[in-house]
């Protein structure tokens, strides 16, 4: 019995230092340094976030987190599906913390089994180059 606890807790230290899922190419750093779009640096990333928005379709909740960091906000929907929100430009969520803005945003929904089914914006975004 003894054994089998070992090998649990081994198994579960190896799970928590796993490095954390990022994408080639795109800087999380950066974008995870600006909180709710504020300090405009995610403005100049939406052609970035545009080339990776594919690759995260299927992706699980958590590597969403460690890639994008925190949503800005999050809604609950109708059978058990969510939606992240991550804002690309400063805006009045900027100041009132509780309420969703009119600025150019990122929606990340995702299913029931938690992974990425759908990923909108509030407003269409110049194509990527």
């Amino acid at each position: 019995m003894k054994t089998y606890s070992f090998y649990a807790l081994f198994l579960i230290m190896l799970m928590g230092c796993a490095d954390p899922a990022r994408i080639s190419g795109f800087d999380s750093e950066k974008w995870q340094q600006d909180k709710k779009g504020c300090q405009g640096q995610r403005s100049t990333m939406v052609s970035d976030f545009e080339t990776i928005r594919r690759d995260l379709y299927g992706r699980p909740e958590a590597e969403v987190k460690d890639i994008l960091g925190k949503p800005d906000a999050e809604q609950l929907m109708r059978r058990g599906q969510r939606v992240f929100i991550y804002y690309f430009e400063p805006g009045s969520q900027c100041k009132e913390r509780n309420k969703l803005s009119e600025a150019n945003r990122a929606e990340v929904r995702f299913n029931a089994l938690s992974k990425v089914s759908e990923i909108t914006y509030l407003r269409p975004v110049p194509a990527s180059k």
